[in-house]
């Protein structure tokens, strides 16, 4: 019995102290977002004798020695939980871009296109009825009016959505260049912590979360360092490399789809950036996919029924005998307007006065049933449209559920359980206890000893 069993005793008091204190900052932030629980790192400390030839040593080791705390982590499910974060945020904004799509339709409804596209043709079949009242002619021409307004109003407001999405894209792109830039901050903290020996784990829970939020914003990749940093990375492309960071910016049309793609390149070279992931991605496939692909269709029915109405206005007769001329002027839905007739010049007859038979105004009327017609076209780009947004609303319904499950098995593993700190506070208090009383049993038998010895 020496000092150095008292030196034990320390040790095992020091220990049993930060086990206390790790226990207790556990269980201080069992609600705050981010935390991850840490581990007491534990050594037992071999014993300092010089072995001999000849000699023999009994000594028992000289305590323990805190090694540091870790940070309770499973790598595999971060980087599923991050990754299913980016595929759910970007499923829910596709279904958000479709969602929106559907709403500037607004079918079925009375003030629809359909609604309109009815009306128009049910205006010729009133003529058809009575080619020679002028009432009925300058229906055909208001209807005819209403109808194009219709597809400009429509067409103006998918555009809006499309400017909408591109200035939310922005947003999110500026975004995700200021969290890259305190991730890179944060590496550099966390870095210098290491060198000196400090804790990191608050600066890497910190941290921890940035990388989350831009899982959500761009679908980052993280890749740990051994020098403790993090590299972050989207489509293969670096974004993130210890302290150094590669803004990003958005290329292409700002106000509406027009010549070339929309893009996320890197702000020095104007290198394209490959994003799937996030709502960033999902705002791509709605600026580059959906709204144009919904507005090429929709031009294509404008486009249909400029050419079947004008293309049987120049079949027929007006009332002063003429050949009937144009009846719409353009061929997209944004350009779609009357090409400026009269009442006079709805060519109701498929002969020339004196006959005013109303044959060609009742095979106008019956345009609206042709099998690829502009109101087939129509038809089908609206079920389209219903079946894409249904499609995308299950899709993301099953990316947020595999979200959910990744991120509840991810904090299964790294977030503060209040029952296990309860025990390992016990398991620390009894040590701390026990260590105690081992001092005090030192003592008192080196007392017995100094005594003996007067």
């Amino acid at each position: 019995m020496s000092s150095s069993s008292l030196s034990i005793g320390l040790s095992a008091l020091q220990a049993a102290q930060r086990g206390l204190e790790l226990a207790g900052q556990n269980i201080s932030n069992v609600n705050t977002p981010g935390y991850t629980r840490q581990r007491l790192e534990q050594a037992a400390q071999a014993s300092t004798a010089v072995p001999s030839m000849f000699g023999r040593s009994t000594a028992t080791g000289e305590g323990v020695a805190v090694i540091g705390t870790t940070r309770i982590q499973d790598q595999l499910l971060e980087v599923r939980a991050l990754q299913s974060r980016g595929a759910a945020s970007a499923a829910t904004f596709v279904a958000n871009g479709h969602s929106m799509v559907e709403s500037a339709f607004g079918e079925p409804g009375d003030t629809g296109l359909q609604a309109g596209l009815s009306e128009f043709w049910s205006a010729w079949g009133d003529l058809a009825t009575d080619p020679t009242s002028s009432a009925a002619r300058t229906s055909v021409l208001e209807q005819g009016g209403r109808l194009a307004s219709s597809f400009r109003e429509l067409s103006g407001r998918l555009s809006t959505q499309w400017g909408g999405t591109r200035e939310a894209l922005d947003a999110s792109v500026a975004t995700a260049n200021r969290l890259t830039s305190d991730v890179a901050d944060l590496n550099d903290a966390i870095r210098a912590a290491k060198v000196a020996g400090g804790s990191t784990a608050e600066l890497e829970d910190r941290r921890g979360q940035l990388v989350s939020q831009l899982g959500d914003v761009i679908g980052v990749v993280a890749q740990p360092m051994d020098d403790g940093t993090i590299t972050l990375s989207v489509g293969g492309s670096v974004l993130v490399s210890g302290n150094h960071v590669s803004s990003l910016a958005v290329t292409g049309p700002g106000t509406g789809p027009g010549t070339g793609p929309v893009a996320v390149t890197f702000a020095a070279g104007g290198t394209p950036l490959t994003v799937t992931g996030g709502e960033v991605g999902g705002m791509l496939t709605t600026l580059s996919d959906i709204i144009p692909s919904v507005l090429t269709r929709l031009d294509a029915v404008a486009a249909g029924v400029a050419s079947t109405v004008n293309a049987r206005q120049a079949a027929g007769y007006d009332a002063t005998g003429a050949l009937g001329g144009a009846f719409f002027s353009g061929t997209t839905a944004a350009s779609l307007q009357l090409a400026g007739l009269t009442a006079a010049g709805v060519a109701a007859s498929s002969a020339p006065p004196p006959a005013s038979d109303g044959a060609n105004a009742d095979s106008m009327a019956a345009s609206s049933e042709l099998a690829s017609g502009p109101d087939s076209l129509y038809r089908d780009l609206v079920v389209s449209v219903g079946v894409q947004v249904q499609g995308a609303g299950r899709r993301a319904d099953v990316q947020s559920a595999l979200a959910g499950q990744a991120e509840s098995a991810r904090l299964g593993v790294s977030s503060v359980s209040v029952d296990e700190e309860m025990v390992s506070l016990l398991g620390y208090q009894h040590a701390y206890e026990a260590a105690a009383r081992f001092v005090s049993v030192v003592d008192e038998t080196l007392n017995t000893l100094m005594e003996m010895a007067r």
